[in-house]
């Protein structure tokens, strides 16, 4: 069964982490199976990636460009990000945490990403990758005041928010998602996975992991 959110009813702002690849709140993806995207107060799907620029390390997720996606770039880089049956169709389970914030916070959450798309600085795996830079966003909204405990994983970060955000304010949903524009926002719909050996694919067809796009993903 398909559910929706429609972010742009006004019924209260919600901003979100999605870890692809994550089967469920307590799943706990292979380090490099596992991407982290996230999701603004319009429901507008945003992450932050890496690209070649063929130097050494590239391979290996180091010394390259970063990069933002927005819903527009997804769709041509990413269709099954944000296409619910490419979702379905490459087995790609994510779990999103939504969070409850005030405007202000959406607010400053927004301007994260947005000074982040024009100042992207560069793509590392470690220090500098996909949850690095999605939980720096985080941070200038104010919901968490400090950097990912232990690696900077998007699993991690997920458990990072759970802790520090009251349970009245959060929401976990696992399943294939997809995102369409309505007016100045987004709808988010999902439906739920069966469980699966093969349900486990953040980015198919491709090698790497936490975000770099080139040579990985």
């Amino acid at each position: 069964m398909v559910e929706s959110i429609d972010f742009t009813t006004g019924a209260g702002k919600r901003i979100g982490l999605i870890v692809r690849g994550k089967l469920g709140p307590d799943h706990h993806p292979d380090k490099m199976a596992q991407h982290a995207d996230c999701i603004l107060a319009n429901g507008a799907p945003t992450g932050f990636f890496g690209e070649g620029n063929n130097q050494s390390g590239n391979t290996i997720g180091l010394r390259m460009q970063g990069i933002v996606y927005d819903y527009a770039k997804l769709q041509v880089e990413r269709p099954y990000y944000v296409d619910k049956d490419q979702a379905v169709a490459n087995r790609v389970v994510s779990t999103v945490l939504l969070i409850e914030v005030d405007q202000p916070t959406a607010d400053l959450f927004a301007k994260a990403w947005a000074d982040m798309t024009l100042h992207p600085g560069d793509f590392n795996i470690v220090g500098g990758n996909c949850a690095s830079h999605a939980s720096a966003a985080f941070i200038k909204a104010k919901v968490v005041t400090s950097s990912i405990p232990w690696l900077d994983t998007p699993d991690n970060l997920y458990g990072q928010l759970v802790e520090k955000v009251a349970s009245g304010k959060r929401r976990s949903i696992t399943g294939y998602f997809g995102f369409t524009p309505k007016g100045g926002g987004y709808i988010m719909s999902w439906e739920p996975h069966a469980d699966s050996p093969k349900a486990n694919r953040p980015n198919p067809g491709k090698s790497g992991s936490l975000g770099s796009a080139s040579s990985g993903q």
